[in-house]
């Protein structure tokens, strides 16, 4: 900032001295002319021009690039603050509603970017719902393809299959709240409850996968033979609700 400065003062030093000679030519006597002489005022002209030049040019290097630098800061803290602001507002509506899926994502996203040692973790999350998603978008085009709204009972069941997971998300987030604006990574927090959870999100990621596998065979022995027993179904619908209801007793 003082070289900028020093720039400033010697341009406009420059600049004057160079208006003054440009102007001492142009407005020059008679007199003076003869006084100095026509090939010394040409020159002086000159070096005044030179001079004016050069202060202009300093001027501008020492006033134009401070200017850039304090446009762009200025518009880096409009940026953080919008972020800052963006980021506020996610996490409030999370916390209103930490059991919905898409709030939960973003939830994570957030944590990552926030403390980029938690990357590895939330990776793992957000895998786990991504598959709950395509269990869950492949379950309704089964039944959109066969027209089986006989078995839109399955679907709820899959969905409290993931909001039992967005619990489980819930406890990791409160973990990693510990760590979101340091350096540190998930080693430092309580990986019973992490590994509790992810494993449990495992389980139930297994028996929607089970739940697909019984909708398809009961749907095609219903397509090909007319049959409607539902025995198997509902028995692993009743073993996964019966799942749901004990976890639910322990939150």
């Amino acid at each position: 900032m003082k070289l900028y400065k020093a720039l400033r003062i010697i341009g406009a030093i420059l600049a004057a001295a160079g208006l003054i000679g440009i102007g001492a030519g142009l407005f020059a006597t008679s007199s003076m002319i003869v006084a100095v002489g026509v090939r010394a005022l040409s020159a002086i002209t000159v070096v005044s021009g030179v001079a004016l030049g050069a202060g202009v040019a300093a001027i501008g290097t020492g006033t134009i690039p401070p200017l850039i630098q304090s446009l762009r800061q200025q518009s880096n803290n409009r940026m953080l603050e919008d972020k800052r602001k963006n980021d506020q507002k996610e996490f409030s509506e999370y916390a209103k509603d930490s059991l919905n899926p898409e709030k939960t994502r973003a939830r994570l996203e957030q944590l990552r970017d926030h403390n980029e040692n938690l990357s590895k973790l939330v990776d793992i999350c957000l895998r786990q719902m991504d598959r709950i998603d395509t269990y869950q978008d492949r379950h309704k085009s089964l039944l959109e393809a066969n027209e089986a709204i006989y078995l839109e009972d399955t679907i709820e069941v899959i969905d409290e299959s993931e909001r039992r997971m967005c619990h489980n998300f819930r406890n990791i987030i409160n973990c990693c709240i510990l760590v979101e604006y340091t350096d540190s990574g998930a080693e430092e927090l309580d990986q019973d409850i992490i590994n509790t959870a992810l494993a449990d999100n495992e389980e139930e990621l297994s028996s929607v996968s089970t739940l697909l596998k019984y909708s398809v065979a009961y749907i095609n022995n219903y397509n090909r033979n007319g049959v409607q027993d539902r025995t198997e179904l509902d028995a692993w619908l009743k073993i996964m609700k019966a799942s749901m209801g004990g976890e639910n007793e322990k939150a």
